[in-house]
């Protein structure tokens, strides 16, 4: 999944989609079966979130939502951190697709913010300040209004 991330990170969506579509996307093609090993050390909801970014470096913004939507069930109450910056994605993805869907980027924006208090993290709150940004030239919907709202209030106390 690391090299499909790379594949993408150079425009490549051509082998992006050969490394996605082995079977299990980071398998040795020599392999047929994966080993206890490699399931270990990337579970589901780890790959899940890498296509996720991997999508969003191709511009699949949609596709990226979703994947990260994903990434985040996969993991379940694990992984807290990681559930925080995949929420994050989902909400800047909402906001800069082709057809931005505001409202959609200002819900998962929210659920990214109530990390806050759970998660500190500088990754985090770069997230955070990249929904700000990306969410701002939807300031005149409501909803979007309401979480820049919300965003800079947890912020001033935060930073």
């Amino acid at each position: 999944m690391r090299e499909a991330g790379g594949w993408a990170l150079s425009a490549t969506p051509a082998r992006l989609m050969r490394r996605l579509c082995e079977p299990t996307g980071c398998m040795p093609k020599d392999r047929v079966t994966p080993t206890r090993h490699g399931w270990s050390s990337s579970p589901p909801g780890g790959l899940a979130g890498l296509e996720a970014l991997a999508r969003a470096d191709l511009n699949q913004y949609e596709r990226a939502a979703a994947g990260a939507e994903q990434a985040v069930l996969l993991h379940g109450c694990q992984f807290t951190r990681n559930r925080a910056l995949y929420t994050a994605d989902i909400a800047i993805h909402h906001a800069v697709r082709d057809r931005p869907d505001p409202e959609a980027a200002a819900e998962a924006a929210g659920r990214a913010l109530a990390y806050l208090p759970e998660v500190r993290s500088d990754r985090l709150l770069q997230q955070l300040h990249n929904m700000a940004s990306a969410l701002q030239r939807h300031a005149a919907v409501p909803a979007v209004a309401d979480w820049l709202e919300a965003y800079r209030a947890t912020a001033d106390v935060v930073i």
